[in-house]
């Protein structure tokens, strides 16, 4: 996780983005037409001293893209913006979507307290979709290509 930028305020709005996510292998993979998702987690805590950290918010959503080797064009969802379908022939452009988040609206349990220390923590994971029973055992092989980012945190006190 890379570029993260946190804009303060009643609620967070969180940018970032995912660096070196598409290797020579995944990149095979969504060109063969296989669904490839990143899912993303963000967790916003409460800092406690002598105690385990309070949890004050979870979120998880998916960008997906999927190639039409027929059309030669790359579908897109992001889950949380609520946009699918977005359509492309711009593999630089796919990389891009997939891999990067913009002012995603982080939204605790209870409003921040003025000198109290909270930790925003951001993972990805990449995975392919499911696929139907007998194409999952003769691409099996796509399961090594699955891996997650380290959880990346970020410290403030409003």
């Amino acid at each position: 996780i890379d570029g993260v930028e946190v804009v303060h305020g009643n609620d967070l709005k969180v940018s970032f983005e995912v660096k070196n996510a598409f290797t020579k292998d995944i990149e095979e993979a969504i060109l063969s037409g296989i669904p490839t998702s990143f899912t993303f987690f963000i967790e916003i805590y409460k800092k406690r001293s002598f105690w385990f950290d309070e949890l004050q918010g979870r979120w998880r959503f998916r960008h997906t893209v999927k190639y039409d080797t027929l059309k030669e064009e790359y579908e897109v969802s992001l889950e949380e913006k609520g946009r699918t379908g977005i359509r492309t022939g711009d593999f630089e452009e796919v990389k891009k979507l997939m891999a990067t988040e913009a002012n995603f609206t982080v939204r605790p349990s209870e409003p921040f307290e003025k000198g109290q220390e909270y930790l925003l923590k951001i993972k990805a994971e990449l995975d392919t979709i499911d696929l139907p029973l007998f194409l999952d055992y003769l691409l099996f092989f796509v399961k090594f290509w699955d891996f997650e980012t380290d959880w990346y945190t970020y410290r403030f006190t409003p």
